[in-house]
């Protein structure tokens, strides 16, 4: 394969602005086609990019005998009938996070690739940055201990219009927690692997959405590890992003004038700065390794399916007021 070509389903905001551009950087990912509801626009914004063809209706587009991928960057409410209808035309998919609405969703997906044989992959992005990269190898090192405590706050104070889908329960299947909370989530599974039991509160007294503003979510993990993120559409960004502390040191990353890594291990403390990193760009060039074969995912839709999992309980949790045990 010479490259992938791919379709965007959704050229929203943040595919104008990351994923496209983001594309346009790698040498064996090319963008052949774009989904816009106005045909206009959608002519527009391939002219700008340099895509081939524009469409206004997905079968087309899915029909198209050129594409290799798609890149679903749609309201959560669409992706699974857009990931679904893709995977049975064989397409490979990279979607935005969260998977889906739902664990159900996010799993009739999974089982919709694997039937087809397609690469699934969700842009939990923190993944593919050196600075959680390093994190992890050193806790698979066991280099501070045994971790007893991470936390992990997601803050964006970003007020949102009452017709933003991303207010609407119906549409984005939640709050904060669904859309920022998503990212801490996966990053504690990948650091610490299943999680046993789920705690949460939720608010929603400073805009009064139809979801919540802010949320509060503690895990318990099958290994003992305890972990705690904050979100809030309210609340002003945080500039420490990650800390974990073990019996033998801690780490923490934190933003001052870029991302760097504070860490600490028998009294001695070691700053360890990061350079800007194009975290689409990485993904996308880590995607068509993984379709030629040359690699293996760092993130599956079985990821997506535990996300989903995760987050309900939180919901639940919230609702019920009780601890949620999660049957892995």
């Amino acid at each position: 394969m010479d490259n992938l070509k791919w379709g965007v389903i959704g050229a929203g905001s943040v595919a104008q602005r990351r994923s496209i551009p983001a594309m346009q950087k790698t040498e064996k990912n090319e963008l052949h086609a774009i989904l816009s509801r106005d045909p206009k626009r959608g002519q527009l914004l391939a002219e700008r990019f340099g895509a081939a063809v524009s469409y206004t209706d997905m079968n087309d587009l899915l029909a198209d005998p050129e594409l290799d991928a798609v890149y679903i960057a749609t309201p959560v409410f669409l992706h699974a009938q857009q990931a679904i209808a893709a995977a049975e035309k064989g397409l490979h998919i990279l979607c935005d996070k969260p998977l889906s609405l739902n664990q159900d969703q996010s799993q009739k997906i999974v089982d919709a690739c694997k039937s087809n044989g397609v690469n699934l992959q969700i842009c939990f992005l923190f993944r593919f940055h050196s600075c959680f990269q390093k994190v992890r190898q050193w806790l698979i090192e066991d280099y501070f201990g045994t971790v007893i405590y991470a936390r992990m706050p997601f803050m964006k104070n970003a007020p949102k219009n009452r017709n933003d889908w991303h207010i609407d329960p119906a549409k984005s299947g939640g709050g904060s927690i669904m859309d920022l909370g998503a990212h801490s989530i996966d990053l504690f599974r990948w650091f610490f692997g299943e999680v046993a039991d789920v705690s949460a509160f939720c608010s929603d007294f400073v805009y009064s959405y139809p979801v919540e503003e802010t949320g509060l979510v503690m895990l318990q993990f099958e290994n003992g590890v305890q972990a705690i993120t904050e979100t809030s559409f309210a609340a002003q960004l945080s500039p420490q992003v990650l800390e974990i502390y073990g019996t033998d040191g801690s780490v923490i990353v934190y933003n001052e004038n870029g991302w760097k890594i504070r860490r600490e291990t028998k009294g001695q403390i070691d700053i360890i700065e990061s350079q800007f990193e194009d975290l689409f760009q990485k993904q996308f060039e880590h995607f068509f390794r993984c379709v030629v074969g040359e690699d293996y995912p760092i993130v599956t839709g079985l990821d997506g399916v535990r996300n989903n999992q995760i987050i309900s309980a939180a919901y639940e949790s919230a609702n019920l007021k009780r601890v949620i045990h999660i049957e892995n």
